[in-house]
């Protein structure tokens, strides 16, 4: 599944659970805008091209072309703007492994943003009005310790396949932990919260110690 992927590394035990990208439909509102702001200008060029507008006259030649080249000008921009939108959203790509979750976006430039299954502590699933009608909505991702969402995986279709891929993956990670944290006291090995616990304590009763023999 990574040939797609070539910006994607992956670890030896790394394997992809699940891709996806944003619904392409997310660019609907910026084509209908554009398609309406063109048709308004080529009305417009139209009115005052042949005069139809109240207290303007027909314009002559080279008015009239400039008229019209800003109507078109105005056409190639909104054109513009539509592709770029459709260009985003396929610059833009979500992958899961059992490890971490990636998104890679950038049209130009590449921007690749992932974060460790085994940092999440929360997921939050958010559609709007539409989204519920049409089932489509964003995934936000926060891990311990941070004061809101770390990534964001936005207008996706069915975005409740990935959040349950997701929670699957925390699960997991948390099992895998708590078995080595079995197997750490089995075998009389501290792992580094353990340890660090120890040190702060073993301080603490020689900093003790210390007082009671300068009262002694």
């Amino acid at each position: 599944m990574t040939t797609e992927y070539e910006w994607l590394s992956l670890d030896p035990d790394e394997e992809v659970v699940w891709t996806g990208q944003p619904r392409v439909w997310r660019i609907a509102g910026t084509v209908a805008g554009g398609a309406i702001l063109t048709l308004l200008a080529f009305g417009g060029a139209i009115a005052v091209s042949t005069g139809n507008l109240p207290g303007i006259d027909g314009l002559s030649g080279s008015s009239n072309s400039i008229v019209w080249g800003i109507a078109v000008l105005i056409a190639l921009s909104q054109v513009g703007s539509a592709a770029f939108a459709y260009l985003r959203v396929e610059h833009t790509d979500y992958v899961l492994t059992n490890r971490r979750i990636y998104r890679k976006a950038g049209v130009f430039s590449e921007t690749v943003t992932s974060v460790g299954v085994d940092r999440v502590q929360n997921t939050t699933l958010h559609k709007d009005v539409t989204g519920n009608v049409f089932d489509y909505g964003t995934v936000s991702i926060s891990t311990a310790g941070s004061g809101g969402a770390d990534l964001s995986i936005t207008d996706l279709t069915d975005p409740e396949t990935f959040r349950d891929r997701l929670q699957e993956q925390v699960r997991a990670a948390e099992a895998a932990r708590g078995e080595e944290r079995s197997s750490a006291a089995e075998t009389g090995e501290l792992d580094g919260e353990a340890m660090a616990a120890l040190l702060t304590e073993a301080r603490r009763l020689r900093a003790v110690a210390e007082r009671m023999e300068e009262h002694a």
